[in-house]
């Protein structure tokens, strides 16, 4: 009894190891997929001649949770993104046909966002720039530039991981940006990643975790100026 007790618990330890690690990797692409999301609905709607302002923010997180499930099922995610597409106006009064052609255009922007951005990344040609003001920017940097306070936390942070190759330990980047815990540096990392995707279009610009340390993501070249 005792055996089967410890042999199901170590069961259920698995299945919860195995959970988190598809909750981790669902949210990098999550993260990683909503901005080729958001292009592909401008996308589609401007070729149907549609405003597509009114598409939700919280639509557009159910569109791409709808396209990373069924990313190779390109019949059943059409069927989904015309039911989430139809809180458009312009949307709803188009004909059958010219919503199918919308959603089907949706999926086909979208894997081609997706792709171009995997390559891009691939190559390591994205160049971002931080100055002494804070500024981190990259070209044209009109369009695409966010500013951090330099002595705060989150400024630190980014500084202390200025240069290194490898990851440097959550404890360390305690230390250096004076963040009180893990969990702030990890609040801290989460701020920094969203605020960079959206001010200059860079996914997972801090990459790593909690448990092992974090680094500026090496397909950036992150240059001071």
């Amino acid at each position: 009894m005792k055996m089967t007790m410890i042999m199901k618990k170590v069961a259920k330890t698995a299945k919860y190891k195995l959970n988190i690690r598809k909750t981790v990797a669902f949210g990098t692409t999550l993260k990683f997929s909503i901005n080729a999301t958001r292009q592909a609905i401008d996308r589609a709607f401007e070729t149907a001649g549609i405003n597509p302002l009114a598409i939700a923010q919280t639509t557009i997180r159910e569109l791409t949770i709808k396209l990373i499930e069924a990313e190779s099922e390109l019949a059943s995610q059409k069927t989904r993104i015309e039911l989430l597409l139809k809180e458009n106006l312009g949307y709803k009064k188009l004909t059958a046909d010219r919503q199918e052609k919308i959603a089907e255009d949706v999926v086909k922007y979208w894997r081609k966002a997706i792709k171009d951005e995997r390559e891009k990344n691939k190559k390591g040609k994205i160049e971002v720039f931080i100055n002494a003001d804070g500024l981190i920017y990259r070209e044209p940097k009109a369009k695409y530039n966010h500013r951090i306070e330099i002595k705060n936390g989150r400024g630190k942070l980014i500084l202390a991981m200025f240069g290194k190759r490898g990851y440097t330990p959550t404890t360390e980047l305690i230390d250096l940006s004076g963040l009180s815990t893990r969990k702030s540096v990890e609040g801290a990392v989460y701020k920094i990643r969203k605020e960079i995707e959206k001010k200059l279009g860079v996914v997972d610009f801090i990459d790593g975790y909690q448990d092992y340390g974090y680094r500026i993501n090496p397909v950036i070249f992150f240059k001071k100026v």
